[in-house]
Formats: C-alpha cells, sequence, structure tokens
C-alpha cells in the first residue's frame, strides 16, 4: 500500500467550518482509494484533544499535533527574527518553518517513509525541503490564490501592498516546487497556469459529493424563506455581503412585495451594529446546529459574493441541495453554472431585488432546482473527484 503524509494547518475538528469540513473530506478520500494516511498538524489549545485523538482511532488514521508556536511567543525577540528574515514576512507561512514544526515532520518523514506529501495550503512551504532532499514528490491543495484574496478582504493600502509581496513570492515557490497542484476552481487554474504551473488541476471542494441532491419539494407558498450563510460573521467578505442584504437588498424587496419574504442570517458572530438592525422580515439565527433540517425550510439561498478569492461554499451548497439560487457572477469562478438555467445571477442592488421577486413563480423555482442538481451532480460527484486526484497522483509516482 501506497503511503501518503498529509501536513493540514489546524486539524480539522471541530469541523464547524467550510475549510474544516473541505479538509476532513480529503483525508478520508485519500484513504478510501487506498492510500495509507498519516496526518500531521498544528492545533491550539482550545482544541479537544481527546475527540481528536478518539478520531484517529475510530478512522485508523494516526494523526501527530504540533501546538502553534509563534501564538505563544509574540515576544520581541521573536518579532526581530522574523523580521530579518525577509521569505518569512508573510506570518502564515513563518509558523511552519519554526523549529517544532520542522522537527515533527522530519521525525515522521524518517518513520513512516511516505511516497508522496500532501499540502493543505500553499503557505505550508517552508517544510517543501524536508521532502525534496529525499527526493519524496510533493503534491499541493490551494484553496485560494493567497495575495488576491488578502488583498480583496484587507483591501488596498500602502501596508498591505508590502504584505502582498511576500504572499506572492510564497506563491511563486509554491509553483516552482510542488510536483502537482491542485487549484480550486478553474479561474484560478488558469492564473496559476499564467505564473508558470504544468502539473495543474481543478479540484473543487472536497466536502461538495457528501451535500449532492437527487431531488428537492418545491413547496408554492405566499411567504417564501431567504437565507444567507457565513461560518463567521467575523470573516470581512460575509460581513459585506450580511451588510448588504441587511442594508440595501431586504428593504428593498420588503417595500415592493410587503409580506411575501423573510431573510434568514445563518453563521456566528454576526457584528451587533448589523444585529440591531435586523427586525421585523430579517432574522439573526446564528450557528445552527441541525442544519440540513433548516434547510429544507429554506425556499431560496440569497448568496450576493462582493469579494474574497477561492471556491466559496455558501454558493455551491445550495446549488448541491436543489435550492434556487441568486448570486453574483463572480462567485461561480468559472463553474459551468448558467444564469436562468441553473441559477439567478444579479449584480446591483436592483438586480438582486428583481430576481428574488421573480422567484415567486414557482415553475421557476422548480426548474431552477431541478437544474442545478443535474449541473451539481456532473461537476461534483464523489467519482468525478476521485477521478481527478488519482490522475494526479499517478502523475508523478
Amino acid at each position: 500500500m501506497k503511503k501518503i503524509l498529509v501536513i493540514t494547518p489546524k486539524f480539522p475538528i471541530p469541523t464547524t467550518g467550510a475549510c474544516e469540513q473541505e479538509r476532513l473530506a480529503g483525508i478520508l478520500q485519500l484513504q478510501r482509494l487506498g492510500w495509507e494516511v498519516r496526518i500531521v498538524a498544528r492545533a491550539f489549545n482550545w482544541q479537544d484533544k481527546n475527540e481528536i485523538n478518539q478520531w484517529s482511532k475510530d478512522s485508523g488514521i494516526a494523526v501527530d499535533l504540533v501546538d502553534y508556536e509563534f501564538i505563544k511567543n509574540k515576544n520581541w525577540r521573536a518579532k526581530i527574527k522574523r523580521i530579518m528574515q525577509p521569505k518569512y514576512w508573510d506570518g502564515a507561512a513563518y509558523e511552519y518553518g519554526l523549529p517544532a514544526m520542522q522537527s515533527a515532520v522530519a521525525r515522521l518523514v524518517e518513520e513512516f517513509q511516505p511516497d508522496i506529501a500532501w499540502f493543505d495550503y500553499t503557505y505550508l512551504w517552508p517544510l517543501y525541503k524536508i521532502f525534496q532532499k529525499k527526493k519524496i514528490p510533493i503534491v499541493t491543495r490551494s484553496i485560494n490564490f493567497e495575495p488576491t484574496h488578502f488583498l480583496q478582504e484587507d483591501g488596498i493600502s500602502f501596508l498591505n501592498i508590502l504584505k502582498f509581496l511576500p504572499k506572492f513570492l510564497s506563491e511563486l515557490k509554491v509553483i516552482g516546487q510542488s510536483d502537482y497542484l491542485f487549484a480550486i476552481t478553474p479561474k484560478e487554474e488558469q492564473l496559476y497556469r499564467k505564473l508558470g504551473a504544468k502539473n495543474i488541476a481543478t479540484l473543487p471542494l472536497r466536502s461538495l459529493p457528501l451535500l449532492l441532491a437527487d431531488k428537492r419539494e418545491i413547496v408554492d407558498k405566499k411567504v417564501l424563506h431567504l437565507f444567507f450563510m457565513g461560518a463567521s460573521y467575523n470573516v470581512h467578505h460575509s460581513r459585506k455581503a450580511a451588510e448588504f442584504i441587511i442594508k440595501k437588498i431586504a428593504p428593498a424587496v420588503t417595500r415592493k412585495a410587503p409580506g411575501k419574504f423573510i431573510f434568514h442570517l445563518v453563521g456566528k458572530k454576526l457584528p451587533s451594529d448589523l444585529a440591531r438592525l435586523c427586525v421585523g422580515n430579517i432574522k439573526v439565527e446564528g450557528f445552527i446546529e441541525n442544519l440540513a433540517e433548516f434547510l429544507n425550510k429554506i425556499d431560496i439561498a440569497l448568496v450576493p459574493s462582493l469579494m474574497g478569492a477561492g471556491m466559496q461554499q455558501k454558493i455551491f451548497e445550495p446549488l448541491c441541495l436543489g435550492i434556487p439560487t441568486v448570486t453574483s457572477p463572480r462567485g461561480l469562478v468559472g463553474y459551468s453554472f448558467q444564469d436562468e438555467e441553473h441559477l439567478l445571477l444579479a449584480k446591483t442592488k436592483g438586480e438582486f431585488v428583481e430576481q428574488i421577486l421573480r422567484l415567486q413563480d414557482g415553475e421557476l423555482k422548480k426548474k431552477l432546482s431541478r437544474r442545478a442538481m443535474r449541473q451539481s451532480r456532473e461537476l461534483f460527484s464523489q467519482n468525478k473527484l476521485n477521478e481527478i486526484i488519482q490522475h494526479g497522483l499517478n502523475n508523478i509516482l
């Protein structure tokens, strides 16, 4: 049996966010594909180590945890040391150049003797040299093109441009030193190719096959329920989308169709300045334990995508479930969902309002639901994602 060592950031338990769900699904997928999998991951002190150990025992996948170091050592010596090493100006990458992580991975390479190293996220590149010395092929899974994502989330300023540069150099390093690269969207695959990537493929969110539905009952109602879901509104793009809905879209829809629509905001930590505006037909749901049950009662997914890179699960999960969806064209990031065929697209407040009002038509909702599910199965089936990964791994062995 071939061996694969997965190096991943914070161990994905608890699986509360899309990133954690994606990485955990990917780990189990590699095991199903016949690989002996071992994991080395960072861990915060608030994570339940007993729960992680139990998962390891139940799944038959060995897990080695390394505590975050830089978080605990924000003293002036550590900061000066980092400043003196320009390659580590990207703080996310710096964490993986620190001694405990380097020694843990080096030890595991000797002990486990992997055939392939799989890296979740591009900023783990400081560990590449360990595998290069042993001539072990490196696979990198990109969750987004980090420099673009950073500027969209944090804005353009002189300081952020300085931060952008080391992140961009990190991506170039990853392109040059990865034996195979999995981009998360067709749009980002094209970008990586322009920057020199040769062995590359698009690998969608690996959690999506678990969400694919075969049918959905669309019920005609006098009052329709819409939802927007952000795992946490501390994330800038989720906050901006929620603000757009609360301040712009919902009031305009209510003026045009009073009493016909109820808006639900799902996710943790909605800021108080937005929460106090959620009155009447705008409901703050917070974190929902049984999300599947909640979504069964939802009629429309409303997902403005104003910024952010990568593949936003909040757009593609409703499509997989057959929930009629209104979103922004930029959010499709190259995936082949068509306006009026699989979903409705909008850019401005007026366009969002118009598309929402159109979904009072029951036949339109049924058509979009049926076709979205079919297209999602074609793009995101487990067999399709298995083929993508197997082709990439076979390519480098």
